[in-house]
């Protein structure tokens, strides 16, 4: 094989171990089991469009569009049954909030992911806030968890935001809210 055709083999070869660092997907962002709750709270709520993320780019950090994050949201919070409904457009009970604050990798073999999200309820009539909690959450993935670096790197994005979505479902179940 010529030394030409094996550097272009090695490239193609890591350029497909990094993409998948590109791949994060609302599905993925979604705990993995519905969280189960307690209680049940007979209103409807609509998931306002979420403020705060952004593209990831390639050979950059991974980041989490307000778009996917939105679906992600709607989805975790419908498939608990916390509420009556989860809709995001029309009318509602309540009207959620939330934006995405910060995010941040500490990269290396083992990935460690943090997210910090603001979420608050509003009521529609008034647009008073009757509720409100900053939520943060964390995830590593182990050197030993994925071969690719860019998956361990999804995986890490992931799992803090199945924990964050996980963490905000409790402290509405916990609130004050009828």
């Amino acid at each position: 094989m010529h030394p030409k055709s094996i550097g272009r083999s090695i490239v193609v070869v890591l350029l497909a171990l990094l993409l998948p660092g590109c791949a994060i997907n609302s599905e993925g962002l979604v705990p993995d089991e519905p969280v189960k709750v307690s209680r049940h709270i007979a209103k409807t709520v609509r998931i306002m469009p979420v403020a705060g993320g952004r593209d990831s780019s390639f050979g950059r950090e991974a980041y989490i569009t307000n778009e996917k994050f939105e679906v992600a949201l709607s989805q975790a919070l419908s498939e608990s049954g916390l509420f009556d409904a989860v809709v995001t457009a029309g009318n509602a009970d309540f009207n959620l909030h939330s934006e995405i604050i910060t995010l941040s990798t500490e990269g290396g073999v083992s990935p460690l992911y943090a997210i910090v999200m603001q979420y608050w309820i509003t009521d529609p009539a008034t647009e008073a806030e009757i509720w409100r909690r900053g939520i943060n959450s964390r995830h590593q993935v182990q050197w030993n968890e994925a071969f690719a670096g860019g998956t361990r790197i999804i995986m890490a994005v992931e799992g803090a935001t199945q924990k964050n979505l996980t963490k905000l479902i409790r402290a509405l179940e916990e609130s004050e809210l009828e």
